[in-house]
């Protein structure tokens, strides 16, 4: 008898032994009284309940004793010759199999056999046991020759790839973030593949992936209706991530200024233009004046002054300028800010006109302030200014002369404006 016609009978014979006893209890109970017959099947269903529970908690307590066991038997096998080849100093970066596998005592007949992990559990013990030394520790790039010889030695790569292919969910969120901390490579196939899963995490990890090939069109993944409807910040940190592991590779970076013109969502071109200043993509600033002129949307056009004051895009100084006027109070004082860090020594009329005529107190605030950091000149203005200002004005001044405030007057290097120091005036005020 085969496998199948052996389960097919063992079905059966049970469906008829459930059938028999099911209708039996029923004859039992037939003459008794509802309200006896609805608490025998109440007892019933809490039986079944109850003896499902525990089970489950037996077969999840021994499979946990089971993964306990398998983590301490090869972590007693292997983790001490493992951090010594990524993390030692006394390791050679450039070990051969031969030596990986006496380093780790490995047998040649077992390894080439692939018996070094017998079952799953084991891989994927393995698996996080590495994962766990390269966060917890720090692998130097001269020392993952070690690190794809090993895992090439224990079949993990292949392994992971068909965790992509065919496991549970949970088993392709683990094994995507795996292979893109080991940066092994992945087959376009296998990405493309994931691109129209339903799960969006699964999604978002695919495309995370793409990233990280050495085409400058790799965005494309992200050029679909499901980032547009689905971006968040998260994203914007996961893509800088891969974007600055390709340029410490030496890939080249994609035109980050492109991508910012071929979606529709004002929330991803700002993502794409602060990430231009991320990785200082001076030669594309000029992509920008476009969208600058066409767009409405007010957070966009702050990204835009932002990036172009931080990478000192001197032509789009003009631009900016003449939009002054017309811009809310938030913009204005991101155009002062950008027109401060490009520096060119000839805009003190913006800051003393953004003085001058603005009735928020905090766009005068950051005019003086960036009248302090425009050299000789503007402090030579802003001493001018003070001189003439009227008795309820004097209060904008005394930050600079204030030897605690003074320490926040100078442009912050990370934010197009310091947040203390708005914090700082609205409270003094």
């Amino acid at each position: 008898m085969d496998t199948i016609s052996a389960l097919t009978y063992y079905i059966k014979l049970f469906w008829a032994y459930g059938t028999y006893y099911m209708l039996y209890i029923v004859n039992v109970f037939r003459d008794y009284p509802i309200e006896v017959k609805i608490a025998a099947t109440a007892t019933a269903i809490w039986g079944i309940a109850i003896l499902t529970l525990s089970f489950e908690m037996l077969r999840q307590s021994l499979r946990k004793r089971r993964k306990r066991n398998t983590q301490k038997t090869l972590r007693n096998r292997f983790l001490k010759g493992l951090e010594y080849m990524f993390l030692s100093d006394e390791a050679s970066p450039n070990m051969t199999r031969e030596e990986i596998m006496k380093v780790l005592n490995i047998d040649k007949g077992i390894a080439s056999k692939n018996n070094l992990l017998r079952n799953k559990l084991e891989k994927q013990v393995f698996c996080r046991m590495i994962y766990d030394i390269l966060i917890s520790g720090y692998v130097r790039s001269g020392r993952r020759n070690n690190l794809y010889q090993t895992l090439d030695i224990f079949g993990i790569p292949k392994f992971l790839e068909d965790d992509v292919n065919y496991g549970t969910l949970w088993n392709k969120v683990s094994a995507i973030n795996m292979i893109r901390t080991y940066r092994l490579p992945i087959s376009p196939w296998v990405i493309n593949k994931l691109m129209d899963a339903k799960r969006i995490r699964i999604r978002r990890l695919a495309m995370y992936s793409a990233v990280r090939s050495s085409s400058e069109n790799d965005l494309e993944a992200f050029e679909t209706e499901f980032f547009e409807n689905n971006c968040c910040i998260y994203d914007e940190i996961v893509i800088g991530y891969e974007l600055q592991r390709r340029k410490k590779d030496g890939v080249r970076l994609p035109n980050l200024a492109s991508w910012s013109h071929r979606f529709k969502s004002p929330e991803i071109k700002c993502m794409f233009t602060r990430m231009m200043r991320r990785f200082e993509q001076n030669e594309a600033c000029g992509q920008l004046r476009d969208l600058f002129v066409e767009t409405h949307h007010k957070k966009l056009v702050e990204e835009i002054c932002r990036t172009w004051g931080y990478l000192r895009y001197i032509e789009g100084e003009d631009i900016m300028v003449d939009a002054f006027p017309l811009q809310p109070d938030d913009t204005k004082v991101a155009i002062l800010h950008a027109v401060a860090r490009i520096n060119s020594g000839k805009r003190i009329d913006l800051f003393t006109y953004a003085y001058e005529t603005s009735l928020n107190p905090h766009v005068r605030f950051e005019a003086l302030r960036c009248l302090y950091n425009y050299g000789v000149q503007g402090r030579a203005k802003l001493r001018a200014l003070e001189n003439e200002a009227a008795p309820t004005d004097k209060k904008f001044f005394d930050f600079f002369h204030n030897a605690i405030t003074l320490q926040n007057i100078p442009l912050d290097e990370v934010q197009i404006y310091h947040q203390t120091i708005e914090t700082f005036y609205s409270m003094a005020n």
